[in-house]
């Protein structure tokens, strides 16, 4: 969308101002879409059928990925892009099923009803919608960038894994990536070489075509160039059209050549409320029973879909500022209302957003354009999704997610931080050794331990400086001086302060972030050691935020806190009462 001119201020009605503005903050639609003309509708129709040609074949995939039956993949993905219109902030984004949901569902709902599933999505839409209400979007910083690239690769080695069955025509449950490598061992002489062979063309076609979009064209061939494009980005939708083509008229229902998706429910799916229970081995599991059974991942799948969500509306959004409040409570939303049409869980999806924005979307309206376009294909074309051959979308997603894979970070984390890397290492190896709800929690826990460890063990960077009043030792503090160091500040400061007694030791705070009570208490403590051995502690260099506290220190000298360098602090700590007037006043 088009940046707005600026115009005169035009002073508005207070009621105007005051609710017209909160409305169109929460419905942003409101905002754009007065301005919406006939060359921005055309641009989003543009992106809206390219993103629709993207979401369809993808949506199939994520729902056979999920081991549902294939029309909850279409189910999922009118919803989310049709809401996300009248409530989205970012118009790239594009709400619908993805990989890491649909792999969160295997994992907790595998054996279960789908009513299960349909409960997970609509829990889940009420915790994003809370956690966006209370504003608690900060909850999502607690997971650092290792964390997010550890899980994110585990997910795509997981579903690579998972989609080999597909590609090699072999059929089994396993519940993990050495269930899976074990069962396709043992069940290798039941190869199907004809699906082998189908899906290691589609796979070959898809990497060949996704390569199109960055052949080197003639500038002015710019119809060779967009042909070339449109190749590229709709190469899911080409593939899977090509091979269900070829099994459509090769067709034997005594012996069919591939393994196929099935029979799939045609029609739009029935507005109805989440089930609250169901029936289940001859007894009827009750509301409290279901939660039970899907245990902590009530919690841990909002929290990353809130995360993938608003990553990737950061990633496209113009200065990367997202209203994340806006954000949760759509996202929200979207999971809710997609419940009551028997959805799986969804979020925004980064190949899908990055689509829309190299296929020149303006507003978040291209959203209703690919939504028609899935329910299109609900109402007219599911009775030839039955031809879809199963290899074909494996390859579909073993060919989206290995781009997920994220090697780079590794490499950049073992040059600059072995701690992170690890963190990286456990999210990844409990991902796929257990489950990703379970890897982002270690992984999370893990990164807060990083962290505290490092404020447990500050670096204090001990130098003997020459000054004005001759050769002093100055200790320069990093991070803070908080209860869990501030015992191992004191004995070190206090160490090298003795070395070059009877000079003045000075501490040097422009690097200091945090100072509690327990800190406050080592100060006092190393103040009154040095002073009984007749030596000085100068603390200089404190920040703004800081000076309040360092000034409640018992036995501090105020007056050289807010100097700036070593000649400064000794000069206000010596100077006659008449002088220091001045050089405090130099100082301010």
């Amino acid at each position: 969308m088009e940046p707005e001119e600026d115009i005169p201020f035009v002073k508005r009605p207070k009621s105007e101002r005051g609710w017209m503005r909160i409305a169109k903050k929460r419905l942003p639609i409101l905002d754009w879409g007065p301005r919406y003309d006939r060359i921005t509708a055309v641009a989003d129709l543009v992106a809206g059928i390219t993103l629709g040609l993207t979401l369809v074949p993808q949506s199939i995939a994520y729902a056979s990925l999920a081991n549902l039956p294939v029309q909850y993949g279409l189910y999922s993905s009118f919803v989310g892009t049709m809401l996300y219109v009248f409530l989205g902030t970012v118009k790239e984004v594009s709400i619908g099923p993805t990989s890491l949901m649909a792999l969160f569902t295997l994992q907790v709902c595998r054996g279960l009803p789908v009513e299960f599933v349909v409960l997970l999505t609509f829990l889940s839409g009420c915790i994003v919608l809370i956690m966006g209400l209370l504003r608690l979007g900060f909850l999502v910083e607690l997971i650092s960038p290792s964390v997010t690239s550890g899980f994110t690769s585990a997910t795509a080695v997981i579903i690579v894994v998972a989609q080999l069955k597909g590609l090699l025509g072999l059929s089994f449950t396993a519940e993990s990536v050495s269930d899976n490598i074990r069962n396709i061992i043992n069940k290798w002489d039941n190869l199907r070489y004809a699906d082998c062979a189908l899906g290691a063309v589609c796979c070959t076609v898809l990497l060949l075509l996704r390569q199109l979009k960055d052949v080197k064209v003639n500038p002015k061939r710019t119809k060779l160039k967009r042909a070339l494009w449109l190749l590229s980005i709709g190469r899911n939708a080409l593939v899977v059209l090509a091979a269900s083509t070829l099994a459509y008229c090769i067709h034997n229902p005594e012996k069919p050549l591939f393994k196929l998706s099935g029979r799939v429910e045609p029609g739009l799916p029935a507005l109805s409320a989440p089930p609250f229970s169901v029936a289940l081995d001859n007894s009827t599991v009750q509301f409290v029973d279901m939660v039970q059974q899907l245990g902590s991942a009530i919690v841990m799948l909002p929290i990353v879909m809130v995360l993938a969500n608003i990553a990737i509306a950061k990633a496209f959004c113009t200065g990367g500022r997202v209203d994340a409040t806006q954000e949760m409570v759509t996202l929200g939303l979207c999971n809710m209302a997609g419940s009551l049409v028997h959805a799986m869980p969804t979020c925004g999806a980064f190949t899908r957003s990055a689509v829309s924005h190299s296929s020149g979307v303006r507003t978040p309206a291209a959203g209703a354009y690919s939504g028609i376009i899935t329910l299109l294909a609900l109402i007219f074309l599911t009775q030839y999704f039955y031809y879809i051959p199963k290899a074909c979308l494996s390859s579909v997603l073993i060919c989206a997610v290995i781009f997920m894979i994220d090697y780079r970070t590794v490499v950049r984390l073992w040059r600059r931080d072995r701690q992170e890397l690890a963190v990286l290492v456990l999210t990844f190896c409990v991902s796929v050794a257990r489950t990703v709800e379970l890897a982002v929690l270690c992984g999370a826990l893990a990164s807060l331990a990083v962290l505290l460890r490092r404020l447990m063990r500050p670096r204090l960077q001990i130098n003997h400086v020459k000054s004005s009043a001759g050769e002093v030792v100055r200790v320069r503090a990093a991070l803070g001086v908080t209860y869990v160091n501030c015992a191992l500040v004191e004995a070190r400061a206090l160490a090298a302060a003795r070395r070059a007694a009877p000079r003045p030791a000075l501490l040097d705070c422009g690097q200091l972030a945090m100072l509690d009570y327990a800190g406050q208490q080592a100060l006092e403590r190393l103040i009154k050691q040095l002073k009984d051995s007749d030596q000085k502690l100068i603390i200089y260099n404190v920040p703004v935020d800081l000076l309040k506290k360092f000034e409640q220190v018992s036995g501090v000298d105020a007056r050289p806190l807010r100097a700036t360098n070593i000649n400064s602090a000794l000069a206000l700590a010596d100077a006659p009462s008449e002088e220091r007037a001045a050089l405090l006043a130099e100082q301010v």
